[in-house]
């Protein structure tokens, strides 16, 4: 076989996804080559048409229009590249939490029932002590089996970022689990697992095809888009960060402040033996361990938050070279020297994601780090 049908061969291997699969890791690699590459470089063309067209136009399409199909192609391949079973592990251990969660409010409702609910009744359907007590054993129960699945879970994800390179003791898994900015730093992790996978990929494919002036000019392009859709990936989890989860925070910590301070104050007015004095000290102290415990939180935030910067600012000297690069540069060898360099970039993640936060390990601060961490989900 001469090299241009050696290299049709090899060509026809890739996109069909036909190379050795070696797990299940190496399957769902499979599908996200599978779906990614279409619209990878569908997402090339997109950007090759940009340079042809008006800045504005009321009658065509012009810079403006194109460049939203393109980062609306991004984000859709971005989902592509999460997906994982590590993905799929943590969307259902989200989904026991929320569950866990209903069953511990009505628990606690049908406690506040069964005050006043009578002992027994004629009609079968009026709620007596008994059933309530039989409706709350069966959730309580349900919580237990909740919570073993989500042990199950959690040694499931362990195992995944180890995979990752990640060492996720269980005091941070904790803090990676409960924050805000948890799932985008997830996502960050498996998004970049998968750009490394498809570089290297990309990598083996011209070297098997020896590569070809046009072959190579794509997938130098196809290097720059996912460069591209890091740095934006990156961009908008910093963006979230510093405009959505910290200032809902500053305003979790003025209110705890201001609450502290109320009850400071009434308690100067209160004598030792007033009974509100034990319920305001009680107000006081989980106040003060809300601030203490936000501040801890803001800190975690803005760690990740300099990292994230820092990352963002290496991605897009990246971006510029790999776009330089495929304006340029014609040859499978600087290529693949462009995708060596540019995986430290890639991996920069891995080394920001489990920040130390040893002072919430508390068992009481976690609980408060946990309720806040709702609180600014719910922007509340």
């Amino acid at each position: 076989m001469n090299r241009k049908g050696t290299l049709i061969v090899i060509l026809a291997l890739v996109f069909f996804n036909a190379f050795p699969v070696r797990g299940e890791d190496d399957l769902f690699f499979a599908k996200i080559w599978e779906k990614a590459l279409p619209k990878l470089e569908k997402s090339l063309e997109i950007f090759d048409r940009s340079k042809d067209l008006p800045e504005s136009s009321f009658l065509r399409e012009d810079k403006q229009s194109n460049r939203k199909k393109y980062e609306e192609l991004l984000d859709s391949i971005f989902t592509i590249l999460i997906g994982s079973e590590l993905n799929n592990v943590r969307q259902e251990y989200n989904f026991l939490q929320i569950k866990m969660e209903q069953a511990g409010d009505e628990i606690e409702l049908l406690l506040k029932e069964r005050i006043t609910a009578p002992e027994k009744s004629w009609n079968p359907f009026e709620k007596t002590r008994g059933r309530i007590d039989e409706k709350i054993a069966s959730l309580r129960e349900d919580i237990k089996t909740l919570t073993a699945r989500k042990e199950e879970l959690r040694a499931a994800i362990t195992r995944s970022l180890a995979g990752l390179g990640v060492d996720a003791e269980d005091s941070k898994l904790d803090i990676l689990l409960s924050s805000v900015s948890g799932d985008d730093i997830l996502h960050l992790m498996l998004a970049a697992d998968s750009i490394k996978k498809i570089n290297l990929q990309i990598v083996k494919l011209i070297e098997e095809g020896q590569g070809t002036v046009q072959a190579a000019r794509k997938y130098t392009g196809i290097h720059m888009v996912l460069t591209d859709l890091y740095l934006q990936a990156n961009l908008n989890a910093l963006e979230r960060i510093g405009r959505e989860y910290i200032p809902r925070l500053e305003e979790i910590i003025k209110t705890a402040r201001r609450l502290w301070a109320e009850a400071r104050e009434m308690l100067g007015a209160t004598g030792q033996d007033d009974r509100n004095r034990k319920i305001l000290e009680a107000n006081a102290a989980a106040n003060e361990r809300t601030v203490r415990t936000a501040d801890l939180y803001r800190t975690y935030l803005r760690g990740q938050e300099n990292a994230l910067r820092k990352t963002s600012e290496k991605l897009k000297k990246d971006y510029f070279v790999a776009k330089n690069t495929y304006d340029t540069v014609k040859t499978g060898t600087d290529l693949i020297s462009l995708i060596q360099v540019s995986m430290a970039s890639l991996e920069g993640v891995f080394g920001f994601v489990m920040p130390d936060l040893s002072l919430a390990y508390d068992q009481e601060l976690m609980k408060e780090f946990e309720r806040i961490t709702d609180q600014i989900r719910k922007g509340k």
